[in-house]
């Protein structure tokens, strides 16, 4: 029960957070015959003025639950309308997948059933084709973050292309949020990649392209099954995001650990588009700034979680987690890289959409310097 419970917890998780930095001011030099003053207190930023608006109150359905690190997020965004509005935005959160779970939450805000989710887009390219790309990227949590951006609202091409299929699905995204780092664990004791694939009898994992193109003899799973079959010795290493891994408790069964250098982001607040066009400008005004408000946030908590992680798996392994060489984090995002461009640019040639995809692929490469060849 321990186990189908953390699991219940774990797999609403985002798989998939940002680093705050503070610019330094220098004090100009005093001369020395000038009396010295005090200097002025700094004064604290100034909070965003109430924006009239007229009362509104949004139901969202989240497969999050309040606890966990999306719930708190969600949690951040209505506290945020809160203040914006002066309390004339509120939400009907409907937690835990209550409504709709992670594979009918698309319809369900599609058909105007639910006014927003935070959508988990991965189990839904085959509708969205266009967030096919890879969904994770190299450098950090912000890294993945203006990946994300990059491609679905800075480039002109790839976000009339991503907005103007959620157009026709009757949907609008207004940000991305941080997901976490991603991880590896195995049951044996290693060095690096090469030494991981060398010593593992099987990798068991859902993307078995990836890890193939890393010389691993790989087990095609879903993440349900891998505490089990790590346990039974049906394979010895794995891949996930990193929080639900912890949650899942794989430590457990696979003491040996290290971040995979990739960061995961998604999860967009996505609106019914008729409602969002529904509303007056104050309202999608407020709505859009507390958004915007909580993407950036979400580098913060995120950045937390994978510091206060770490430290929960190599207290209870006993063991310090690997640090991959540059050579292998660029290797490993190689992989991902190829397998999801791969896969992507497979479906867009059966739907009569390749030179679409493909672009929205350069752009993902260019993104993460990546020099893809396709």
């Amino acid at each position: 029960m321990k186990k189908i419970l953390a699991l219940t917890l774990a797999m609403l998780m985002v798989l998939a957070m940002f680093a705050g930095c503070a610019a330094k001011e220098e004090s100009a030099p005093v001369e020395e015959a000038a009396p010295v003053e005090d200097a002025p207190a700094e004064e604290a930023p100034a909070e965003e003025a109430v924006v009239e608006v007229d009362a509104l109150n949004i139901l969202f359905s989240s497969t999050y639950n309040e606890s966990e690190t999306g719930g708190q997020l969600i949690t951040y965004f209505i506290d945020q309308l809160n203040e914006l509005s002066g309390g004339k935005i509120t939400v009907n959160i409907q937690w835990g997948g209550t409504l709709f779970d992670a594979a009918g939450e698309l319809d369900a805000v599609s058909s105007g059933a639910v006014n927003m989710i935070a959508l988990g887009h991965a189990r839904h390219t085959g509708t969205l084709t266009y967030l096919s790309f890879p969904d994770f990227a190299p450098g950090g949590t912000q890294a993945a973050l203006d990946y994300f951006n990059a491609i679905m609202f800075e480039n002109e091409e790839t976000s009339k292309l991503i907005n103007d299929q959620a157009t026709e699905l009757g949907i609008k995204y207004l940000n991305v949020i941080a997901g976490g780092a991603n991880a590896m664990c195995s049951k044996n004791e290693f060095t690096d990649l090469d030494d991981m694939a060398a010593k593992s009898s099987a990798f068991g994992n859902f993307n078995t392209d990836i890890f193939n193109a890393l010389g691993f003899n790989t087990i095609a799973v879903v993440p349900p099954d891998v505490y089990d079959g790590l346990d039974r010795g049906l394979f010895d290493s794995t891949q996930m995001g990193f929080a639900p891994m912890v949650a899942l408790a794989w430590y457990e069964v696979a003491p040996y650990w290290c971040l995979d250098g990739t960061y995961t982001a998604g999860n967009f607040f996505t609106v019914n588009l008729e409602w969002w066009d529904g509303l007056t400008a104050a309202q999608q005004e407020v709505i859009q700034k507390a958004a915007d408000a909580t993407e950036a946030y979400s580098t913060t908590i995120y950045d937390g979680d994978i510091a206060n992680l770490q430290k929960q798996v190599e207290e209870a392994t006993g063991n310090a987690f690997v640090t991959l060489s540059e050579d292998d984090v660029a290797k490993f995002w190689s992989a991902c890289f190829e397998a999801s461009a791969g896969n992507a640019m497979k479906a867009a040639e059966t739907n009569g959409t390749a030179d679409n995809m493909h672009k929205i692929l350069e752009v993902a490469a260019e993104a993460t310097g990546y020099d893809w060849k396709g």
